[in-house]
């Protein structure tokens, strides 16, 4: 954690150290224009959430579950860019659970009454990119970097009707992989423009990847944002999850200057 932590702090720095586009340079268009370009948005992600356990038990959290259960929230993504090179970063966290009744078994225990799950996830993915196609209208950039996860999931059950269990599903603590992929943006017309991202890579999993498509919408003051976004990890053998997937639609603001 200390590590992805000064990574944050030093990306942040250069974010907001950087100079800021001059009225006179400044466009949107995310082309060359010599100077700094900033951008900072919040948006709210409404996913599915699979979890896959090493037993393969499957666990469920629907767009329900997050909107009723949900105890904290916050997701961002910010970043700079200069003539073809960019640096970004996305950050998310979430808090949420969920009550599954019935008699099943479950982690390898009998299981009657009800499961209590509290899942507790944080994820960051860190690149840099440069742009190798484009004109005023379109750009493409290849893109590298890291992706940081780390998830925890309380789950308290009862075995034969009146013991209760708790056992804590973590994904390898802290899972770092590294990441190669394309991002790029095309001007539709003076408001609306679309974007897209993918990502593949590997490390402390056996495989992740990202995929991203969306449109923005040019208000007065800011950028309204809204697409799809599907994320997912394949576990090694020796975490106790197996396959994790978050899947859903996304709608956001954004500001640029």
């Amino acid at each position: 954690m200390n590590a992805f932590r000064t990574i944050l702090v030093s990306f942040l720095f250069l974010v907001f150290s950087v100079p800021s586009v001059s009225a006179e340079d400044g466009s949107n268009d995310g082309m060359s224009s010599g100077e700094w370009e900033k951008y900072f948005e919040v948006y709210g992600w409404l996913p599915n959430i699979y979890i896959t356990t090493a037993q393969q038990d499957h666990v469920t959290l629907t767009l329900g579950d997050l909107l009723k259960n949900l105890d904290m929230l916050a997701m961002f993504d910010l970043g700079v860019r200069k003539d073809k090179w960019s640096f970004a970063t996305d950050i998310l966290y979430m808090n949420l659970g969920k009550k599954i009744k019935g008699e099943r078994e479950f982690l390898g225990q009998p299981v009657t009454g009800e499961i209590k799950l509290d899942m507790r996830a944080f994820i960051s993915t860190v690149n840099a990119g440069y742009q190798i196609a484009g004109d005023d209208m379109h750009r493409l950039s290849v893109i590298g970097g890291l992706r940081y996860l780390y998830i925890r999931v309380p789950v308290e059950f009862e075995r034969d009707g009146r013991i209760n269990i708790t056992r804590t599903i973590v994904s390898s603590g802290h899972t770092w992989d590294g990441v190669v992929g394309l991002e790029g943006k095309k001007t539709i017309n003076d408001q609306w423009y679309m974007d897209y991202y993918g990502d593949l890579g590997t490390g402390d999993s056996d495989l992740t990847w990202q995929a991203k498509v969306g449109f923005g919408y040019q208000f007065k003051k800011f950028t309204g944002t809204l697409g799809f976004r599907y994320l997912r990890w394949n576990f090694d053998d020796k975490s106790e999850l197996d396959d994790l997937r978050i899947i859903g639609p996304y709608v956001g603001a954004k500001w640029t200057w």
